[in-house]
């Protein structure tokens, strides 16, 4: 039987995300409140999975290309 244990975080505190990135803590909390970024409160802690933070990081918010 295999007991391996993984060190990879499963979710990140909005603080952690922020450390990690190159975001602040005010931006992501921004993003949260207009639904770029999905969230969910575990007691008094609001944390971000590590997929939802992945796929956060990897889009644009739409900046990039604009023609506008």
């Amino acid at each position: 039987m295999d007991n391996h244990i993984t060190t990879e975080k499963l979710a990140y505190s909005i603080e952690e995300l922020a450390t990690l990135s190159t975001l602040s803590a005010p931006k992501i909390r921004k993003d949260i409140r207009n639904g770029k970024l999905a969230s969910m409160k575990k007691g008094s802690r609001r944390i971000i999975l590590r997929e939802e933070a992945m796929r956060y990081l990897s889009t644009d918010d739409g900046e990039k290309g604009s023609d506008k």
